[in-house]
């Protein structure tokens, strides 16, 4: 038996249909998509994304400390999105997710849906992640890990300063609303090689 897909998927797919085909249009400035995915997130497919991403960047020929830089990356996507992504009419958290090699390094573009009030969040969150430079942000970090010890669901953008603390320049977003008080948030991480 087949599953129609929902509303939320056909969503992601035609996000991350758009953004390959920004990439092939574009193919003079990239090397390529290494990674591409869309579909429900769990244990095992947050596994295999991260398992083909460490593969695919290794197989690039980028050294060891920047593969770990850009799987981090990856991690903290793919938790951000299973702790705060909207949950479908299926029970189900769905995600697209890119990594593409550049010129510059490795971009990381990761999209799902969320609420009203996550997007506020992260929208705020963001905006102060982004408006601090790399000490700020180091010594930010390590007060809000000492303040909030290692809760389960972390605490107060720790994974957003974590990714910023390996991304050259800021952490880009888009929130486009859907309907419902719903919107697909966009994210876009560089990680310099």
């Amino acid at each position: 038996m087949t599953r129609s897909p929902s509303n939320t998927q056909s969503t992601l797919m035609r996000e991350l249909q758009s953004r390959l085909h920004c990439v092939s249009d574009a193919q003079n400035n990239s090397l390529g998509v290494l990674v591409s995915y869309a579909g429900p997130l769990d244990s095992e497919s947050g596994d295999s994304i991260l398992f083909l991403a460490e593969r695919a960047v290794t197989h690039s020929g980028t050294a060891r400390k920047e593969m770990k830089r850009v799987c981090n990356v990856v991690i903290e996507c793919i938790q951000n999105v299973s702790r705060h992504g909207w949950i479908d009419e299926n029970g189900e958290t769905l995600l697209y997710l890119t990594i593409e090699h550049t010129p510059v390094g490795f971009q990381i573009q990761c999209g799902n849906i969320i609420d009203l009030d996550m997007a506020a969040t992260l929208r705020s969150n963001l905006n102060d992640v982004n408006g601090m430079d790399h000490f700020e942000l180091r010594k930010r970090y390590i007060e809000v890990l000492c303040e909030s010890g290692m809760r389960e669901s972390g605490g107060a953008g720790l994974g957003l300063m974590s990714m910023a603390k390996r991304c050259a320049g800021p952490i880009e977003y888009e929130l486009t609303e859907q309907n419902d008080n719903l919107f697909l948030f966009t994210l876009t991480a560089t990680v310099k090689s």
